[in-house]
């Protein structure tokens, strides 16, 4: 078993267990009061988004405090996609959302044509392969921030095993 701690700036996640469940599970335990324990397998989706939702706050907290160029910092807000009245959380980085309201601007000037989501992430993606070197370029450096990221897959995983 391998045990990894993480530190107190996430409250609640205190380590994480790699352990086997039919084959490569993975255990989050939380600590309270009396150090009791919470089992990701054991956890809801709706408790499973709000640890994720969590974790990811912190960890682009901790990338965009790092981060030497605002435009690749990650902004995180609430979106309801339409014709739905449930609200998700959406992260995208800073040049992202400058150039789609640029292009929404340009379109209500007469300027410019609307860009698709795809379109405008195809034009963006050098931006994005540059946001990735940097990611991972810290994540070799900080070893909180992988930390954090393993976690969020871990999370994400089990997420996505209950959503199937």
């Amino acid at each position: 078993m391998k045990y990894w701690n993480i530190r107190p700036a996430i409250q609640g996640l205190a380590f994480i267990i790699l352990s086997g469940f039919g084959g490569a599970g993975v255990f989050a335990q939380a600590t309270d009061a009396e150090q009791g324990q919470i089992v990701i397998d054991d956890l809801s989706k709706p408790e499973l988004r709000s640890q994720i939702e969590r974790v990811q706050d912190e960890f682009y907290k901790v990338f965009n405090a790092n981060n030497d160029d605002d435009d690749f910092d990650i902004t995180c807000h609430k979106v309801t996609v339409t014709g739905t009245n449930i609200p998700e959380v959406a992260c995208e980085p800073n040049f992202m959302i400058q150039r789609r309201g640029r292009n929404a601007n340009d379109y209500k000037n007469g300027t410019d044509e609307l860009l698709s989501g795809a379109a405008l992430l195809n034009e963006l993606q050098p931006s994005f392969a540059l946001l990735t070197e940097k990611m991972n370029a810290f994540g070799r450096e900080n070893e909180y921030f992988r930390e954090l990221n393993q976690v969020l897959q871990m999370l994400r995983s089990r997420l996505a095993e209950l959503e199937q």
